[in-house]
């Protein structure tokens, strides 16, 4: 069993808040998106956040499996990997969909059309009939079922944040493949070489990172992922891992993180951005447990959970905005009317602390009650299976 890395799971936490309030602008904050970007971009850039979790990912499925495919990949340890991995991530994703699709049979049943908040209703996109939608589409619909709608779909459909989770899926599926190149020395070099060049190739051909669907998003998050796998590979000497483990390096990473989401995207900003966030990673990484100010304010009981819960904020967050803000035109029409209305910074400040809080309180009932029973429930029947034959 693989000890735990501290810093990684608040670093989870951290980027799926900072990815629910990207989403979170568009539907119930759109008033405030321009008045913002006159101080920060930070929000304007967070979708960059889920390029964190591409590497993220990469590493931790190197830390946890390394040893397992470093000799030999059989048919069956893939399997026994690819199963893993599926009883981990595709309950609660299907879970999500099928709270959508539920929303959808409901607003057709009822004659209601899409709503996405003022921003998409400015820009002509309203009252589309159910299953015709900018996102709930039914003709995108069984490309999700099988989780392969990162690929097969353009534009984002269904639950807008498991773009990324359908190209992880599948950089899951070669991941083992991965390893005994990643391992060896000569080759394993050309890692870093091939994720700048992908994310210069993506960056130039769309002007950003900001690609989810078809196999632009597929190299996006393949490129992050092997990079984060390639990074565990690293042999750092005991004078490397002692400059890179203490607070001031943790604090000037964060800083430069947290200064480059500052800064309008232009250029190649995203893609110095992505590889700012493998070095934080990197560093992060390196950390070992202390009682300093600086290591308890990023890696404390409150950001563990953060990190423990992402997953289902990550998925929840999505569905609870697009279904939350048709629901509320449907039953409170005159208070999103006044809620539109308003401009000040106190009422952007109280509503994002609503939001946040009924995400977190949605992805923690989540978090208990489906995603650890259902993974749990799938391992243990597979366990019971292969008992009952050995085979």
């Amino acid at each position: 069993m693989n000890n735990p890395i501290p810093i990684l799971t608040p670093l989870r936490g951290i980027a799926a808040l900072c990815v629910v309030f990207f989403h979170a602008r568009l539907i119930i904050f759109p008033q405030w998106m321009e008045p913002l970007t006159e101080y920060t971009h930070f929000i304007e850039n967070g979708y960059l956040w889920v390029d964190l979790f591409f590497i993220l990912s990469g590493f931790v499925m190197m830390h946890v499996y390394r040893a397992a495919f470093s000799q030999s990949i059989t048919p069956s340890r893939w399997l026994q990997f690819m199963w893993l991995r599926f009883s981990r991530i595709y309950p609660l994703f299907l879970t999500t969909l099928l709270v959508l699709v539920a929303w959808e049979a409901f607003k057709s049943s009822k004659g209601v059309g899409f709503y996405g908040g003022a921003l998409f209703e400015s820009w002509g996109v309203s009252g589309i009939p159910a299953f015709e939608g900018p996102f709930n589409r039914s003709e995108a619909l069984w490309q999700n079922v099988l989780m392969l709608h990162g690929v097969l779909v353009q534009d984002l459909s269904w639950n807008i944040s498991s773009w990324s989770l359908s190209v992880e899926w599948l950089s899951y599926m070669v991941f083992p493949f991965l390893v005994p190149v990643l391992l060896r020395r000569k080759l394993s070099y050309l890692a870093p070489v091939l994720f700048i060049l992908s994310l210069l190739y993506i960056n130039q051909l769309k002007g950003s990172m900001d690609v989810t669907g078809g196999l632009l998003a597929l190299l996006r998050a393949l490129a992050s992922f092997t990079l984060g796998a390639w990074m565990h590979t690293l042999a750092l000497s005991s004078k490397q891992r002692l400059l890179l483990n203490n607070d001031w390096a943790l604090l000037t990473i964060f800083a430069i993180c947290i200064g480059l989401l500052h800064l309008p995207k232009s250029g190649y900003h995203n893609v110095v951005v992505i590889s700012a966030f493998a070095l934080l990673v990197l560093i992060s990484a390196q950390q070992t447990e202390r009682a300093t100010p600086v290591f308890k304010l990023l890696d404390n009981r409150v950001t563990r959970f953060l990190g423990d819960i992402s997953y289902s904020l990550y998925l929840w967050h999505a569905v609870l905005l697009l279904s939350g803000i048709e629901l509320a035109n449907l039953v409170f029409p005159d208070a999103l009317s006044l809620w539109n209305r308003q401009t000040g910074w106190l009422a952007a400040s109280a509503g994002a602390m609503v939001f946040i809080t009924v995400a977190i309180g949605v992805s923690t009932l989540s978090y208990y009650y489906i995603e650890k029973p259902a993974m749990n429930a799938l391992r243990s029947r597979k366990k019971r299976g292969m008992a009952a034959n050995p085979t």
